[in-house]
C-alpha cells in the first residue's frame, strides 16, 4: 500500500486514490507535519516532512495518526462507491414532478391527435396515455413526501391509415 497525507490540502491517497478537503481534525496530525509519504510494495519505508526547517524523519512503519487519516480516507472512498440514496422528496418537489409530466403529455389531449379522420398517422393509444395522465394527475392535485414510483410513460403507438 503507497499511502500519502498531505496536511495543507487535508488530502489523503491511498494507491493513487486521493481524497482532498478531508476532516483530519480528530487525526492526531502533530504539529509542523506537511506530508506523510509510505510505500510498503517497496522497501516499507516512508517519511514524515515537517514545515521547514525541521528535517525529514524516516518511517519504518505508520504512525497512530496516519492510520488514523486512512481510516478516514477509507470512509470517504466507501462513501464515493455506494453513496447515500438521496432524501426523500418533499410534496412540493412531487407536485412539481406531476406537474412536468403532466406537460410533457400535453399533446396527447389534442383531439385530432387521435382521429383517424383528422390525423394521418394518428395516435393509436390514447387511452393508455390517458390513464397515464390520470394517475400522474393525482400528484399533483394531492402531493405527498417520499420517493414515488412514478407510472411508466406509455410508447407511442402511431397509425397510418
Amino acid at each position: 500500500m503507497r499511502l500519502t497525507v498531505i496536511t495543507q490540502t487535508s488530502s489523503v491517497g491511498k494507491d493513487d486514490i486521493f481524497f482532498n478537503n478531508l476532516n483530519l481534525s480528530s487525526c492526531g496530525i502533530p504539529a509542523g507535519v506537511w506530508a506523510l509519504q509510505w510505500n510498503e510494495y517497496g522497501d516499507n519505508l516512508g517519511h514524515i516532512e515537517f514545515e521547514a526547517p525541521i528535517p525529514n524523519e524516516q518511517i519504518t512503519s505508520i504512525p497512530q495518526w496516519g492510520n488514523n487519516c486512512l481510516a478516514v480516507w477509507q470512509v470517504a472512498y466507501d462513501e464515493s462507491i455506494n453513496p447515500p440514496p438521496p432524501p426523500p422528496h418533499t410534496a412540493e418537489q412531487n407536485k412539481q414532478v406531476a406537474v412536468m409530466r403532466l406537460q410533457e403529455t400535453d399533446w396527447t389531449t389534442i383531439p385530432d391527435v387521435g382521429d383517424p379522420t383528422k390525423s394521418n398517422p394518428y395516435l393509436g393509444n390514447v387511452q393508455d396515455f390517458v390513464t397515464y395522465r390520470n394517475a400522474v394527475r393525482q400528484y399533483a392535485i394531492n402531493p405527498i413526501a417520499g420517493n414515488i414510483n412514478w407510472p411508466t410513460i406509455p410508447q407511442e403507438n402511431w397509425i397510418t391509415v
